[in-house]
Order: structure tokens, then sequence, then C-alpha cells
């Protein structure tokens, strides 16, 4: 590719380099450094205008026609900003508009400033790689050092842990792509620490989004070398099959009733429910149950209310028996007895289950799955689940949709619009549940109808052209970024935060560059 730095410029093309290298440190670290990153892009802009002339001086139309990307993002983006005109919440619309502005700003002024895309791309390369590197070593450490257990979140101190995961997976496998093709050997020292870094941080914050997108990550980069695709095609699929016979297990699985005990050691008779299928460490929770032996062994082994809630504010006997469920024991004064007092405090701080002790990251996020499914299955609230609860968001969202199937309701109207199809349908989410769709297309449909979809589609496939239109263009490693964020837009609302537009419209700015701007 040709050079795009201008005669003056060195001072222009230094600004840039700065602009573009702050931004791509600050993406796992902060918010605040990404503005500053923007803002210094901005004035990189500025200072090129200034010395080289207004936006169009030297741009042909030739040059206007092959910029599909600046053009899709200028679409999408006035298409939300029209969607105001039906909006009844201006205020919440604007900011809105705000947080989205990153999808606007860096296409603008990647596509139509003077500076030298190869190189850019190159130092972002490397800027990211040591950002994401220190990003997770820090977490890590952090994490180590805190006292108590830490949720899955907090080990991300920084930004989102599923944005994070995002970026560590583009990052490698950008890299990934580089050494396959060059074999540079900091290129595979690169990837063998986020390899190891990035797999324990995903680990440790239980991202499945991190951990789903390491392996197609890995046939993305590999698809281009044909001995290689066949490798990972191979064992892509034996995941899938061995995917699919995991998720039998999924499916519920009821208590024989014949083989029921009808009365405790102690005599009282036993509730059971065979119709129930909900399980902790392979046991059924719904089954011998002896409720007045529960509350008088209780009683005696703590001051907590039976009847009332544990530290987590969830109801304290439910606890107790899936603690006990999960441990293996009958749910009666024997089951209470053979708990250690270790165990009843965990139950009162509101520890369901003996797997939470046990089981760590991911292998704890898929106790939890396997939960809220399985409760899902006997009726139960989905409330606070968070794989089951998207489908109410999901219902939500298309009950707002056919409602609005033309134009949307608006940009600004999103959130009220979400609140009154919660309480149309009766949701069971309790109302600090009642969220958005957590789809990002689903989003888009909703507030700008199909139109604004569309445009975000048409965006996401301008962004790679075809290699006999830009032969130089890094089109291994932007397919890459593009599957990320469809992932990610499909289970997340990822255009919605800081984090994720940001690092959606910098990384769009920088693959959408179609030819240099003219001298």
């Amino acid at each position: 590719m040709a050079s795009t730095t201008i005669g003056t410029g060195s001072h222009v093309q230094l600004i840039y380099d700065s602009g573009l290298v702050l931004t791509a440190i600050a993406l796992p670290f902060s918010n605040f450094l990404m503005s500053q990153g923007a803002f210094l892009l901005v004035i990189a802009w500025g200072v090129d205008r200034w010395k080289n002339g207004p936006l169009f001086r030297g741009k042909t139309r030739e040059y206007w026609q092959t910029q599909p990307v600046l053009w899709a993002v200028l679409a999408l983006y006035s298409w939300e900003l029209l969607s105001q005109l039906w909006s009844t919440d201006l205020a919440y619309g604007w900011q809105a508009l705000r947080i989205q502005l990153p999808l606007l700003a860096f296409p603008l002024i990647l596509s139509t400033a003077r500076w030298n895309q190869r190189l850019g791309l190159l130092r972002v390369q490397w800027a990211m790689a040591l950002s994401v590197i220190a990003a997770c070593g820090t977490c890590l450490w952090m994490g180590l050092h805190k006292s108590g257990e830490l949720q899955p979140r907090d080990w991300s101190p920084f930004i989102s842990h599923i944005r994070f995961s995002l970026m560590i997976t583009f990052v490698w496998g950008w890299w990934l792509i580089r050494w396959l093709k060059n074999n540079e050997k900091m290129a595979l020292l690169i990837i063998i620490l986020i390899t190891l870094l990035g797999g324990l941080f995903v680990w440790k914050t239980a991202s499945l989004t991190g951990a789903i997108l390491f392996p197609l990550t890995l046939l993305v980069a590999s698809w281009p070398f044909q001995r290689l695709r066949r490798i990972v095609l191979t064992f892509s699929v034996m995941a899938v099959l061995a995917s699919v016979g995991a998720g039998w297990s999924l499916l519920p699985e009821y208590p024989k009733a014949e083989v029921l005990e009808t009365k405790s050691l102690r005599g009282e008779v036993y509730v059971n429910h065979p119709d129930r299928c909900l399980r902790e460490n392979g046991t059924h929770v719904w089954v011998h149950i002896a409720w007045n032996e529960l509350f008088e062994a209780w009683s005696l082994r703590s001051s907590m209310d039976f009847t009332g809630q544990d530290e987590r504010n969830q109801e304290l006997r439910m606890t107790l028996i899936r603690f006990l469920a999960s441990k293996g024991l009958k749910k009666d004064a024997d089951g209470v007895g053979a708990l250690s007092d270790e165990e009843i405090h965990w139950i009162e701080q509101g520890v369901p289950t003996i797997l939470e002790k046990s089981h760590r990251g991911l292998q704890r996020r898929l106790d939890v799955i396997k939960f809220e499914i399985w409760n899902a299955w006997d009726g139960g609230n989905p409330s606070g689940h968070s794989l089951i609860q998207r489908f109410a968001f999901l219902n939500a969202a298309w009950h707002i949709y056919q409602k609005n199937p033309i134009l949307g309701v608006g940009i600004g109207d999103l959130p009220s619009s979400y609140g009154a199809a919660y309480n149309a349908l009766n949701s069971p989410l309790n109302s600090n549940f009642r969220l958005r769709a957590h789809n990002q297309f689903i989003t888009f449909l909703v507030a700008g109808g199909p139109l604004n979809l569309i445009l975000l589609l048409v965006l996401f496939r301008v962004l790679i052209p075809l290699p006999s239109q830009i032969p130089t263009h890094p089109t291994s490693a932007a397919v890459l970024f593009l599957v990320v964020i469809i992932l990610s837009c499909l289970t997340e609302d990822t255009l919605e935060t800081q984090a994720g537009v940001t690092f959606t419209g910098f990384f769009i700015g920088l693959f959408g560059r179609r030819q240099p701007p003219p001298v």
C-alpha cells in the first residue's frame, strides 16, 4: 500500500499514531483513557485539516465511491439520529447517541485522514498485545491478592469481563494469523502469553463468550492454510459432537416414583414431587423433604429464621434443601445433623450447593446453567438466571416490535417501551431483572425498525472487501474481528457500552479504510 503520510507531515502522522496507540492501550483498561485516545485522534484530524485543507480537497468522486464503510456508518448513525423524531424521551435518546458516537467518529476520522494504514495497524497490533497481556496480568494479580471469595466479575476491575474477553480473543487470533503467515518468534511468544494469561482470565471470569471465541478464532485464523484448516475442522466437529452429547444431560430427568421412600427414619411423611427434575450434584432436590423435621433441626443449629431469607436474600429453606441435595442427603433432621458447622454457616451466607465451594470459573458457570435450565423445566422464576431470563427479554422485544414493525419505537423510547411490554405481558421477571434484549441486532430492530437492522448488517458486510478489489487489505484480521463482533452482538448489547462501542468503532475505522486518500 502506498504511504499516506503527507509532505508536511511527520507531525500530523505522529499525532495520529499517538491517538491510535493510546486508544489501543486504553481499551482493556479505562473508559476515561479511551476518550482521551479518541480526543487525540480528533485533534490530529483537525491539524490534518488545518495543514492540508478541507475534508473534500483533493478527493475525487472515485475516492468517495470506494469508501463503503464510511457511507454505511453515516447511514446507520443518521437513521438512529432520525429516530429521535418519533421518540418521546429525547433526553435518553441523546444519551444513547452520545454513547454510540465512537461508532461514527472513528470510521469518519480514519477513512478521511492522511495516515499510513499499514504502519498504523502494525502499531495498534503491538499496542493491543502489550496492553492485553498487562491487563490480564494485572487483573489476575489483583484477584489473587483480594481477600475472601471472588465472584467472576470481581476478576475484571477495569472494564466488563465480557468486553475484555472479546479483546483477548481477537488480539490472540490477530497474532496467530501473523505467526502462521510469517513464523515470527516474537509472535509465538505473544500467542503463548495471551493463551496462558488470557485463558486463565476467561476461566476465572467464567466468560462463555470467551470460551467459545477461542476455538472459533483458531478456526478463522487457520482457514487460509489448507492442511491446518482440516486439522482444526476435524477437532471442531469432534468438539461440536461432544457438546451435543453433553447437551443430552440437560434434558429433564425425573425421579422414579417407585424408588422414593415415603417416611423418614423419625417417622415423618416425606413430601415428594416426582414431576420436578431439578438436581444438585446429581441428586433430585424436590424429593425426601420432611419440612417439620427440617424446621426443628435447623432451629437447633442456627439462629436464622427458617422461613426467612439467607444473606443473599434467597429463601433460606430453599437454600437448605438444595445444599442437602448437593451433599446427597435427605431433607430431614438426619440430613441437617450430618452438616458441619462450617456448612451451616455457608447455608446462612446463601451458598446453595457444595459445588460452589469445589468448582470454580467456567466449571461453576456450567453448574449454574444446569440449575437454570432444570429450574425452568420445573416452572421456576427465571429472575436473575442469566441464560433463561434472556428468553423473557426476547419475548418483551418481540412484543414491542409487533406494535412498531415499520419504524421501531425510536432510540429514545427503548427503556419505557420495555417497561410497558413487561407489564403488558405480566412478565414473571422481578423489576430489577426486566432488562433489554441482550442482543444488539434485536435492539437495533426494536429501536429503528427493519431499516436500522439492515443498515447494521450492511455495515458488517462492507467491512470485508473482495480480495480482487484490494489485495493489500488485511482481510484475515478484518474477518476475525467481524466474527468476534457478530458473536458478541448475538449475546450482548455490545454497542450500548463505552468499551464495546469504542472497540467496535475503532477497528471498523482501522479495517474500513479502502485506499489512501489523495495527498
